[in-house]
């Protein structure tokens, strides 16, 4: 009788192993890329917000040397507006892939607009172009106006990141995603259950005895912590060697702090459970053993 306890035992703790690991993935998953304030923290270390300014420079008159001169300065002052736009699309998009809402995110370009044609004015006035020398401060003031109505003209009111704004082909992607997380979401409550039943199992299987119990589990938890750890080191290594070669030099030389961020979380967990593992299992060991258990 107790050497098929033992066994039933040792499987359930096997199938314990396996769901620990998982859950140690999907955690990870949630932890990282599923919220929005980790997103956006990497975002800022790759200065990934340059795009949005690239973006914003798109709508302005770049071929214009008013507005070439004014450029560099004016995104320097909408940094931190930049950043801030960001985080707003980062947040609504993760609770898109959540489905906790649509994706639908207007961005006013009224500080951009305001922005660059103070910029431009003040370049105007302090270095006036070839075509104004010898002008009038009412012409020059003129052209000044028709610069700043060319600026309202190019930039727009406000951008609205949604579906349309991103195209189909990007709409089919973000779909796809969202019913990925929404498995991922779903996997991560069931798995939650399952190791609690798992664990119950075997303590049902061991007449609830807590020597025999804390070494199936102890052992369960000690293997999972280092499979779980060792997964991750091996996966930083092999993650940045396969795909630093394939990214841009800037991206590249920071590849290996945005791995190591996202494997953090799976060098906490692992550890927290071999740590608990391990003293599940000395308890097994210097618990007394009572008569009635070896019935």
């Amino acid at each position: 009788m107790g050497i098929a306890r033992g066994i039933c035992s040792g499987i359930l703790g096997f199938v314990l192993i396996v769901v620990l690991v998982v859950l140690g993935v999907v955690v990870t998953v949630n932890l990282t890329i599923l919220h929005p304030r980790f997103v956006t923290a990497e975002l800022d270390k790759v200065d990934a917000h340059a795009l949005i300014a690239d973006e914003v420079k798109s709508q302005l008159l770049e071929d214009e040397p008013h507005m070439a001169q004014v450029l560099d300065e004016v995104m320097m002052e909408l940094d931190p507006w930049l950043r801030e736009q960001a985080a707003i699309v980062v947040r609504d998009g993760c609770a898109y892939l959540k489905g906790e809402g649509e994706l639908n995110t207007a961005i006013s370009l009224e500080p951009v607009r305001a922005t660059v044609k103070q910029n431009l004015a003040q370049a105007i006035r302090e270095s006036l172009p070839p075509e104004l020398e010898g002008a009038s401060q009412s012409q020059v003031e003129l052209f000044i106006s028709q610069m700043c109505a060319e600026v309202d003209r190019h930039v727009p009111e406000q951008i609205e990141v949604n579906e349309a704004f991103l195209g189909p082909e990007m709409a089919a992607l973000l779909h796809k995603a969202r019913e990925i997380v929404y498995y991922v979401e779903l996997g991560y409550k069931i798995l939650i259950g399952l190791a609690v039943l798992l664990v119950l199992a075997i303590a049902l299987i061991q007449w609830w005895r807590v020597k025999p119990i804390a070494l199936h589990v102890g052992i369960a938890f000690a293997v999972s912590g280092v499979i779980v750890t060792a997964g991750a080191l091996a996966a930083r290594s092999l993650i940045c060697s396969a795909i630093q070669s394939d990214v841009p030099p800037e991206i590249g030389a920071k590849l290996p702090q945005l791995i190591a961020d996202f494997t953090h979380p799976l060098l906490v967990y692992g550890p927290a459970f071999l740590i608990g593992g391990l003293v599940l299992i000395v308890l097994s060991v210097v618990l007394k053993s009572s008569v009635s258990e070896y019935a």
